[in-house]
């Protein structure tokens, strides 16, 4: 910056450093003599640039305060999370922002970065930030374009023309582009000891026109300042309107999605001149143009592809700012863990004057904490976001709370709040009073839902009375204080979405069969035909008789849609656990070179996934690692273990399998088989025709199926 004969004085406020804009209105009098001064007149206050690095250290010193116990620990911590926050956009309301911008960013190169107020010198400083600064930019506007210039001593040198994305801008130099540039905005000075800034030109530009004028007293300051001009900004009608716009509307912009074309003869392409075999064509007017996205040089069209516009939608819809939560707000909603990456809160003290005052005393202040909280959500979230006292930060939807780096996180990379998304299409509750839910035609033909009131034989089921029930599997069931006699027991699902299904989930089965436990559980489906009843017949292909097998599983009925569960909060999803067989046709899936490794075209034919004889619901069996089962043959035991030799639980079997996957209402999950089958008998125990599968496990009854070959 050019020297200047202004002196500036050093009794400025530290409040000018932080505020982006010069808000004073006084103009500056060029036509006084210098020296002379109105005896009436109001002394100046001045600009920000205009104090010594000495006083606008001191005034910005951070003052740390003791706790009670005489430790600073907890002060620091605030401050620490003040900085981390301070990053945070200072507005959030769902307004429309520029996707796409047009920024010169100017780099000095004079003498003047030599100095060493920054470490190890303004120079290398300023390199460092820049590089920074390019890569954030265009993350947060894939679709925006930059060109960098270089000053000194009078001269403007071009570092990189105005082009796209971060490898283009960081290039070689090229050609200038001829895009004209009506207005620079600046938006940050560095202060210098050699050359003070122009104050009568900074204050004379800052009543011109919008510009920000700030000046970076640190090295953290200079990068604090350059990262947030990275976040576009808010876009401002100019024009005059009749009526008040909607929160919704938002101004069109025409855009182009050309599709990549390869071409046998080069051609030329509209933005370099140079010949080319491929590239991409204007919608509009059929130009060439090497890459996207790009403005047209033909018909001046934005062309893109939609993954550019799609990185740019959080900027149309920010996530909103998550607000500070109180120790008694803490209280209220008893947060121990973050629920984004789970790690522990500090424990609310509990205050001695909540037990005194009586009942009144409480609700008055249950009341007034409300009220203060709702005052609290309904403001404005313009202003600077702050340090939590209680390490916590809740969304204002979900009313999840989150430590402070999800916060930062959530709201600079992902752009989405893990507790809104955890609880996605969720139902309040899916079980309703069919605690072992069957479901059966009665003697009248139709079809009811029941429920036992107690485990019976499967056998014995039908001819007896049970309640009738009402509702469905997604909705919830309901007493009607009705009964009927079962005719005939059905499926207790009328249909399913899928069956999906864990292998080799028991530890002496992975023994007997000679594989390693992997990783992740092994997963594969059968389609919704496989389903039926736990007493019908099972139609066998005549492809699939040679080597039939059976596989007596634990089976796991989803009860409300969900996605990325928790195995914590896993069983809060499950309507309950049934009976299910994995039957198989080994000759399609073993050996490998047959199947190519793939389980699921053998165990896929219909009525191979029979199911029942009814759904038990989880208050009936709360740990389902606690049972045993047997799988007979003809009335010999070919399976006889307990839950607790699986290698993964339910619990984790539901989270691994919704998993970025949504589960909906009414998805059948077999968990495994145990040691046992006939594949690894000796002989071989395949079943043959006529043959009688029976599957028992503990506290829910049996599957009793034939085998029918046809």
């Amino acid at each position: 910056m050019a020297d200047s004969d202004y002196e500036y004085m050093e009794d400025a406020s530290d409040d000018e450093y932080i505020e982006g804009r010069a808000r004073s209105s006084t103009r500056v009098q060029t036509s006084q003599a210098p020296g002379k001064r109105r005896t009436h007149e109001k002394p100046r206050k001045p600009q920000a640039w205009e104090t010594s690095r000495t006083v606008a250290a001191t005034v910005t010193a951070t003052t740390i305060q003791e706790a009670e116990d005489g430790t600073i620990q907890q002060s620091v911590q605030e401050r620490e999370e003040e900085r981390k926050r301070k990053r945070l956009r200072k507005d959030t309301k769902p307004f429309q922002r520029g996707i796409i911008r047009h920024v010169t960013l100017i780099l000095d190169l004079s003498e003047a970065m030599l100095e060493k107020d920054m470490r190890p010198n303004r120079y290398i400083t300023m390199i460092k930030y820049t590089q920074e600064y390019v890569r954030e930019f265009f993350e947060q506007n894939p679709i925006s374009q930059m060109s960098v210039l270089g000053m000194h001593d009078g001269i403007c040198i071009r570092v990189s023309e105005l082009s796209v994305g971060q490898s283009n801008t960081l290039s070689h130099a090229k050609s200038w582009n001829s895009r004209s540039h009506h207005r620079l905005r600046f938006s940050a000075f560095l202060r210098s000891r050699r050359y003070p800034p122009d104050n009568q030109s900074l204050r004379a530009r800052s009543h011109s026109h919008e510009s920000e004028y700030v000046v970076a007293t640190d090295q953290e300051s200079l990068r604090e300042l350059l990262l947030a001009t990275t976040t576009p900004p808010v876009i401002r009608s100019t024009q005059p309107t009749t009526a008040a716009p909607t929160e919704s509307a938002a101004a069109l912009m025409m855009m182009g999605f050309p599709s990549r074309v390869v071409e046998d003869v080069p051609t030329m392409c509209a933005c370099h001149g140079v010949l080319t075999r491929g590239g991409y064509t204007c919608s509009r007017c059929s130009a060439k143009v090497c890459s996207l996205p790009v403005t047209c040089p033909s018909c001046q069209l934005t062309l893109l592809l939609s993954t550019h516009l799609a990185r740019s939608y959080h900027h149309l819809f920010p996530l909103r700012n998550w607000v500070e939560v109180s120790w008694a707000r803490a209280r209220e909603k008893g947060s121990r863990e973050c629920v984004g990456c789970l790690s522990a809160f500090p424990i609310p003290s509990e205050y001695s004057s909540d037990s005194k005052g009586g009942q009144n005393d409480e609700n008055h202040h249950e009341k007034a904490g409300r009220a203060a909280r709702q005052q609290q959500m309904d403001k404005e979230d313009s202003e600077e976001q702050k340090a939590s006292e209680s390490s916590r930060y809740e969304c204002r939807a979900c009313e999840s709370h989150f430590c402070v780096d999800c916060d930062v996180f959530c709201h600079m990379v992902l752009h989405n709040c893990p507790g809104c998304l955890s609880q996605f299409n969720q139902i309040p509750e899916a079980q309703g009073d069919g605690d072992r839910l069957i479901r059966f035609s009665a003697d009248d033909g139709k079809t009811y839902y029941g429920n036992l009131t107690k485990e019976t034989p499967t056998l014995e089921i039908e001819g007896s009375k049970v309640e009738v029930l009402s509702g469905d599997v997604a909705t919830g069931f309901n007493k009607t204080g009705e009964q009927a006699t079962v005719s005939k027991l059905l499926c207790p699902l009328p249909r399913t979405n899928i069956v999906m299904c864990i292998g080799l989930n028991y530890r002496h089965h992975a023994e007997e069969a000679n594989l390693s436990i992997p990783k992740f559980p092994t997963v594969f489906t059968k389609p919704p035909d496989a389903l039926t009843g736990p007493i019908d017949a099972v139609p066998i292909h005549p492809e699939c008789q040679s080597m039939l097998d059976y596989e007596g599983e634990l089976t796991v009925v989803i009860g409300k849609d969900c996605k990325n569960v928790k195995a914590s909060n896993a069983f809060s999803y499950i309507l309950g656990y049934t009976v299910g067989n994995d039957v198989s046709a080994r000759n399609f899936q073993l050996p490998a070179d047959v199947s190519g490794g793939q389980f699921g075209y053998a165990k896929s034919f219909d009525g191979f996934a029979p199911i029942g004889p009814a759904i038990v619901s989880t208050s009936i069996i709360p740990d389902p690692q606690k049972l045993k089962y047997t799988t007979k043959v003809n009335g010999e035991v070919r399976q006889q273990t307990g839950t607790d030799d699986m290698i993964w639980t339910i619990a984790q079997i539901v989270e691994h399998l919704s998993r970025g996957t949504t589960l909906r209402a009414g998805t059948v999950i077999m968990t495994g088989t145990p040691s046992g089958v006939g594949l690894f008998m000796n002989p071989k125990g395949f079943v043959k025709d006529g043959d009688i599968v029976e599957i028992y496990v503990e506290g829910i009854g049996s599957l009793v199926n034939k085998m029918k070959f046809e």
